[in-house]
């Protein structure tokens, strides 16, 4: 017995001169969210960078943000690299914090610091780009990564600086612990094993100055500065 089912599920496919329809539209892809939404911030150093902290935080500025996987990668291939630009701070932090200690979310923090002497172009974009995906990726989180705020690769002509910068320097256990897991971050670059030997040092803002320090003989045991 026909019940009417096989006409109306070949309507569709005819338009009224009894040509076929247009094929159905495309999709919209599915997009990955990041448990968090992130801020690339530039700051380029210049004259006004040195004439104190009201000009040094004028010339920071959030250019891009993104909350998707997808959204990164476009980003990602669209923006220079860190080795293309000079005397310049590449900063990507969590949505609603500036990457300033002065900031409320990190007067009472600190951050995490590896100098980078003599590195080459292209390991220096590769390291920004790891430390860029474990952040987005919560690769922090099993270590205390609820605390960390974001990263900072500076590029000068010398000696450049990757750090990452926490929110509170109070828990020394979390502190190390993340200090640690930030240098196998940077080791598991390709090219870099040899940075897990590297010498990382942590300097407290509301102090102001190094308290503690990942030597590169021991790696496992921190240096305290009084």
């Amino acid at each position: 017995m026909a019940t009417g089912l096989e006409t109306e599920a070949k309507e569709p496919e005819q338009e009224q001169d009894g040509q076929p329809g247009p094929p159905p539209g495309p999709l919209e892809p599915l997009k990955h969210e990041l448990q968090h939404r992130w801020c690339l911030w530039l700051h380029q150093q210049g004259e006004k960078a040195h004439q104190g902290t009201q000009a040094w935080n004028e010339s920071q500025r959030s250019v891009h943000s993104f909350k998707t996987a997808e959204d990164f990668w476009c980003m990602y291939h669209h923006a220079y690299p860190p080795s293309k630009m000079e005397h310049v701070d590449y900063s990507l932090f969590k949505q609603g914090i500036t990457p300033a200690w002065e900031d409320a979310a990190l007067k009472n923090g600190g951050r995490w610091v590896m100098k980078l002497e003599k590195v080459r172009a292209q390991t220096l974009d590769d390291l920004w780009l790891s430390v860029e995906l474990a952040l987005i990726g919560e690769a922090f989180l099993p270590h205390g990564g609820e605390v960390v705020a974001g990263a900072v690769v500076s590029i000068r002509n010398r000696v450049s600086k990757i750090a990452l910068w926490l929110s509170t320097a109070k828990d020394e256990k979390k502190v190390m612990a993340l200090g640690r897991y930030y240098r196998q971050v940077l080791a598991g670059t390709p090219g870099c094993q040899d940075y897990i030997n590297r010498e990382l040092t942590f300097e407290d803002f509301k102090k102001g100055g190094m308290t503690f320090v990942l030597s590169k003989t021991n790696p496992d045991q921190p240096g305290v500065f009084q």
